[in-house]
């Protein structure tokens, strides 16, 4: 193809001369990344990370939009080469003056123009023959893909060089060639990406600056909103007023709002609790102290009620300096509840049913005469518990079955009544049991697993019943479920058997075992305990296993 750019005189090869080795030095580096941390808020972040973007996507435009200017470019020039060639070829040789040569290479920009007319190559002008030519390009079957190589060859191509273009030629000629300075071409190429690259930094800031502003509008500030919020309600989380306002709004950010509004107002509620509990136990323990007093001072006095002769008070003496015996150890142990280390059940096996008489007659004072209290147990039921502890639960139980008919009353058909039972069933161990035995205690449990039973205990009455509404947090302290009620029964009473490996339940029926004669149809309160006997080769020694749970124990 050498002959379309040189005279017939030149070198054939010298058109497709190989590039020199210059374009090896103009080879890209690789370059070092430099990372840059920002230090200025989300907004200016946003309208950074936007604007980058839109440049990236300019630059996914701009290398197509590039190989587009250069094909058109150089058919631009093909074009003027043809109309030349149609010029020239009209005129004879001889008769083309070399003004009108020099003015049509001009307007081509080429330095030479051939002809390929039925294989004979003509050169129909030509001036300042360069010695060699670095490239040739062929436009009249071009594919996208080369297109794209020779653009990029264009703009990384060093100065000075010569290439020739190949089009399609007038009058059923196979082409026209010109040879011609590729300087022009890389100098229009950088005015085009000047162009766009202005255009790109006016379009990138026209959409970054509306991308931000509706981020900004629509996540950022509502965020913001939820910050300063977080902040202000950690600064004072026990102030009501600090409390979010939900923004109504159902997308994810309105969601959020509400559902911080539902935690700020669960945790004022709980933090005020907790400041109530705080200033309760220094009351408690204030009291306690002068309470102590009182009643150590009536113990006394008691004390002389035994010399007394009179039936009746022989008969009152000791029960009264058993309560007052009592009333001192509890106060001397304070409240249960209010403990942070609970004292350990001191465990011995004792008959049930004369705990429950104890329990009755001290509750019957204050219950009246108009409610029966019925112990139901059988004489052969025995427990291993701590007396102490068993009899403040079962006197906290009748006391609430007692008081919710003293409130409400029984109901119809049903006389007020409480009813005290017990039995023995077979049982498994609870997951919670199995994780605390050793090794050696599994294997001895798996062994007289199938003797082993626990001691159910019912409470029931023949009042309304615990509401719906109040069993969700029926053993949460200062939730009573009728009232008057302070909350605190059946917090303690549920602490104190936990402390023995048992549970305390507020049953869906009362038949509990054969002993069950009847339902009833108010509250019925089940007390399940480990029997550490059942199962055992030998009884359970008391308080053999201090600090441990009943389960654990008959487990060893």
């Amino acid at each position: 193809m050498s002959d379309f750019a040189m005279p017939p005189n030149a070198k054939p090869d010298s058109l497709g001369a190989p590039q020199s080795e210059r374009a090896d030095a103009a080879r890209p580096g690789v370059a070092k990344k430099a990372r840059r941390h920002f230090s200025f808020g989300l907004s200016t972040r946003v309208l950074v990370l936007n604007t980058a973007f839109v440049m990236i996507a300019a630059t996914m435009v701009y290398l197509p939009g590039l190989t587009i200017y250069r094909e058109n470019w150089l058919r631009n020039r093909l074009s003027a080469a043809y109309t030349a060639a149609l010029v020239l070829e009209a005129a004879p040789s001889a008769m083309a003056p070399p003004a009108l040569s020099r003015q049509l290479l001009d307007s081509v920009g080429a330095r030479v123009i051939v002809l390929d007319m039925h294989g004979t190559k003509r050169i129909l002008a030509a001036s300042d023959l360069p010695p060699a030519v670095d490239a040739v390009y062929d436009l009249r079957n071009p594919s996208f893909g080369d297109s794209f190589m020779h653009a990029i060859e264009t703009m990384l191509a060093p100065k000075g060089r010569v290439i020739t273009i190949l089009g399609e030629a007038p009058m059923g000629g196979e082409a026209v060639a010109i040879t011609m300075d590729e300087q022009p071409l890389k100098r229009g190429i950088a005015a085009y990406s000047r162009r766009l690259l202005a255009m790109t930094l006016v379009m990138s800031a026209i959409v970054a600056s509306l991308a931000t502003i509706a981020v900004n509008v629509m996540v950022l500030r509502p965020m913001r909103r939820l910050t300063t919020n977080l902040t202000q309600f950690g600064a004072d989380p026990e102030n009501a007023a600090r409390i979010i306002v939900p923004s109504g709004r159902q997308h994810e950010i309105g969601q959020a709002e509400a559902a911080l509004a539902v935690m700020q107002e669960s945790l004022v509620r709980e933090l005020n609790h907790k400041k109530h509990l705080a200033a309760l136990g220094l009351a408690v323990a204030k009291i306690n102290h002068d309470m102590r007093n009182m009643l150590s001072s009536a113990q006394l006095l008691s004390d002389r009620l035994a010399n007394v002769t009179d039936p009746l008070a022989q008969r009152i003496a000791p029960k009264l300096v058993a309560t007052l015996d009592r009333a001192i150890r509890f106060c001397q142990a304070t409240m249960t509840y209010g403990r942070a280390v609970d004292e350990p059940p001191k465990l011995r096996r004792f008959s049930l049913r004369p705990l429950v008489d104890e329990a009755v007659e001290s509750v019957t004072p204050q219950a009246g005469c108009h409610i029966e209290i019925v112990n139901a147990v059988p004489e052969d039921v025995e427990i291993d518990a701590d007396a102490e502890q068993m009899f403040r639960v079962l006197v906290n139980l009748i006391r609430n079955g007692a008081e919710a008919l003293q409130g409400a009353g029984p109901s119809p058909g049903w006389p007020a009544r409480v009813r005290i039972l017990a039995h023995e069933e077979a049982c498994a161990p609870d997951a919670d049991g199995d994780a605390r035995l050793s090794e050696t205690q599994k294997d001895r449990f798996a062994s007289v697993s199938q003797n082993r039973t626990q001691i159910v205990i019912e409470v029931a009455d023949t009042g309304p019943g615990v509401p719906l509404a109040a069993r969700a947090k029926l053993f949460s302290a200062f939730s009573s479920g009728r009232a008057g009620g302070t909350g605190l029964g059946l917090v303690i009473a549920s602490d104190l058997v936990r402390a023995h490996g048992g549970s305390l339940t507020l049953a869906s029926t009362s038949a509990v075992g054969a002993n069950a004669a009847e339902e009833y149809p108010g509250a019925r309160f089940l007390i399940t305990l480990p029997d550490a006997a059942a199962g055992a080769e030998g009884d359970v020694a008391p308080e053999a296993a201090k600090g441990s749970s009943a389960f654990e124990r008959w487990a060893s």
